[in-house]
C-alpha cells in the first residue's frame, strides 16, 4: 500500500509594471515582501500497515522565497491522542526554511503494532520568531491502522433493513444497490435510497471503512432528508458491523440514524446487511 502524501504545488507570481513609454520595466523582488509561514494543508492521514514503512511528510511553506534563514518550531498539541515514542517517531524535526528555499518538511514515521483501528491523532502547532504566522498554524494527522482486504467489496448487492432507523423505518430503500471503492483503498461508497417511507428523495452515497475487521462509520453524512427542512446526518455508532477480509458475500453495518438528534430529535442506532448478488 502506498501511503497518500499530500503535496503543495506552490506558485510565484512577478509583478511587473511597465511604463508607459514600454522601455522600462520595473519588477517587485519576493525577498522584500514580509514572509508568512504555514502549514501547506491543514490535516492527513496514514494508514498504518504491516510491514510498511509507515512515513507521512508534513510540509511547511512560506510565502516568499527565504533571503536567509526562517527558525521555526513544531509543537506537540496536548489534545493529541498519540503518544511520541509509542504511537510514532519523528525521523526528522526540521525547524529551518533554508534562505533561498519556498519549503521545509517534517517527517514522522508510526508504530503498527500501537496503532488503533479507531484512529490517532497528532496535532501539531507552528510557531515562529522569524517570520509572520499564518492562521493555517495548526496540522493533524490521524493514524489508522490497516489490515489487508482480501476480498472486493464491490459490485451489486442486496441490501436488507436489520435494524430500522428514525420513526421506526428503514433508513435506505431495501433492494439491489452497488457498491464501489472511495476516496481510499479501505473506503467504500453504498449508493442507495433514503427513506423509502417518507417518499421518492435522490440517492444518497454512504461512507464506511473497512478497518481491521471493523466497518467503521464516519460522521457527518447528509441524507438529504429531515424533519422541519433541515436534513438528518448518519454517523457512527457505539458498536460496529464486522466483516471476514477474505469473504465479502455478506457483512452488516452498523450506524447511527440522525445523528445527534439535529434533525428530528433523536438519535436511533440502525443496521443493515449487504448480501453480494
Amino acid at each position: 500500500m502506498k501511503t497518500i502524501y499530500k503535496i503543495l504545488s506552490l506558485v510565484l507570481l512577478l509583478t511587473v509594471t511597465v511604463s508607459c513609454d514600454r522601455e522600462k520595466v520595473d519588477t517587485v523582488d519576493l525577498l522584500d515582501r514580509d514572509n508568512t509561514i504555514f502549514f501547506t494543508s491543514n490535516s492527513g492521514i496514514i494508514l498504518v500497515e504491516e510491514g510498511a514503512q509507515n512515513i507521512f511528510e508534513i510540509v511547511v511553506g512560506t510565502t516568499a522565497i527565504a533571503s536567509s534563514d526562517v527558525n521555526y518550531t513544531v509543537d506537540l498539541d496536548p489534545a493529541s491522542t498519540a503518544a511520541e515514542g509509542v504511537d510514532y517517531t519523528f525521523l526528522n524535526m526540521s525547524t529551518t526554511v533554508s534562505k533561498g528555499s519556498l519549503v521545509s518538511t517534517v517527517r514522522l514515521q508510526a508504530d503498527f503494532d500501537n496503532a488503533s483501528v479507531d484512529g490517532k491523532t497528532v496535532i501539531l502547532n507552528l510557531n515562529s520568531s522569524d517570520a509572520i504566522v499564518s492562521s493555517q498554524n495548526q496540522f493533524t494527522l490521524e493514524l489508522i491502522k490497516l489490515c489487508p482486504i482480501e476480498a472486493d467489496f464491490t459490485g451489486t448487492y442486496t441490501l436488507s433493513t436489520l435494524t430500522p432507523g428514525i420513526f421506526g423505518v428503514s433508513t435506505f430503500l431495501d433492494g439491489s444497490v452497488n457498491i464501489s471503492v472511495g476516496d481510499t483503498e479501505t473506503d467504500r461508497v453504498l449508493t442507495a435510497f433514503p427513506y423509502p417511507a417518507f417518499g421518492a428523495f435522490p440517492a444518497m452515497d454512504f461512507t464506511f471503512s473497512l478497518i481491521c475487521n471493523n466497518v467503521i462509520v464516519p460522521s457527518g453524512q447528509a441524507t438529504g432528508v429531515g424533519c422541519g427542512g433541515v436534513t438528518t446526518f448518519l454517523g457512527p455508532s457505539d458498536t460496529s458491523g464486522t466483516y471476514n477480509a477474505s469473504d465479502d458475500s455478506t457483512f452488516n453495518v452498523i450506524f447511527v440514524d440522525d445523528e445527534n438528534g439535529s434533525s428530528c430529535g433523536t438519535e436511533i442506532p440502525a443496521e443493515i446487511q449487504l448480501t453480494k448478488n
